[in-house]
């Protein structure tokens, strides 16, 4: 029986922009009662995740900025790997928008979110609809005084490729991964979700084959892949798909509350039938049959048309 549940934000547990659905929201609450426990995995900032933990109500430590820092159910930072010097300096002194046109440079620096001067209306035309941003301006030449934790590039695929490239001829101890196809992120090779959840866990007294995790993204590739059990969205981007092997299993896409759908069948034990009643014309949906004790418990009716 597994034990504990890692989930990815972004393509995963978040239906649309940044609020998760009362389905999803019940189901979570509904495990937690049953002594499973919930950790977020996300490359948003801590800051950026609690808007989320808001809607669930709940205090869970959280795995940030793709593994580069894990944070307990306090808000305490209890881990941190971000880029050596030595290579953030070289990215940084790359002529990326030559490289890569119309992309947009940010940081993360410690909890903050960080852009060059100038830019900040074409980054929030990008993703505003898809997190709630609060980032602060920086000249460009200031950058390098930063600590960062990660950097990455807003902007188009094919020019993220060519970008993907150049930063690796200049970088030794980087991973370059896309979280979406046009969101290109830069990490240390020693930070990523896997890695963060196997730390967290550990001081969670979990073992790592106890968790099963859910992603959609290539920097979710070593998380589903190092759990006893991972599952990735039936929306999951291509650089993902690609590398997970061609068993992998896939559930529903976020839209569809694919995440929250598995958990009720591996943990709450549900049934859900949909029974059309020609006679009658309605719909029975859905009808929670609690396999145990063979009994229908709930149902819901839902007038179509015939």
């Amino acid at each position: 029986m597994y034990k504990a549940v890692i989930s990815d934000l972004d393509g995963t547990l978040i239906a649309k922009g940044h609020y998760i659905s009362p389905v999803t929201i019940d189901t979570i609450k509904k495990i937690m009662a049953k002594g499973i426990k919930f950790y977020i995995a996300s490359g948003r900032s801590y800051e950026q995740i609690g808007y989320v933990t808001e809607q669930l109500d709940i205090k869970i430590p959280v795995i940030a900025a793709n593994g580069a820092r894990i944070f307990d159910g306090d808000g305490k930072l209890i881990y941190e790997r971000g880029l050596n010097k030595e290579d953030s300096d070289a990215i940084l002194n790359l002529d990326y928008r030559n490289i890569a046109k119309k992309s947009h440079l940010n940081i993360f620096s410690g909890n903050e979110w960080i852009i060059t001067k100038g830019t900040a209306q074409d980054v929030f035309d990008r993703i505003t609809n898809q997190v709630k941003v609060n980032f602060r301006e920086v000249p460009e030449t200031e950058l390098k005084n930063l600590d960062i934790l990660k950097i990455f590039y807003i902007g188009d695929h094919e020019e993220l490729l060519k970008l993907e490239k150049e930063i690796l001829k200049v970088t030794k101890g980087v991973n370059v991964i896309f979280v979406t196809d046009q969101c290109m992120e830069i990490m240390s090779k020693g930070a990523n979700k896997g890695l963060a959840a196997k730390f967290l866990l550990e001081k969670e007294n979990v073992k790592l084959e106890e968790a099963i995790a859910f992603g959609d993204g290539e920097n979710d590739f070593e998380l589903l892949t190092m759990v006893g059990k991972g599952y990735a969205m039936g929306n999951a981007i291509d650089r993902l798909k690609n590398l997970l092997p061609s068993d992998f299993e896939y559930v529903g896409k976020n839209m569809e509350d694919g995440e929250a759908l598995k958990l009720q069948e591996l943990f709450l034990k549900w049934i859900f039938l949909f029974v059309f009643c020609k006679e009658k014309k309605f719909l029975i949906s859905p009808c929670k049959l609690l396999i145990k004790e063979i009994k229908i418990w709930e149902f819901f009716r839902l007038a179509v048309d015939n």
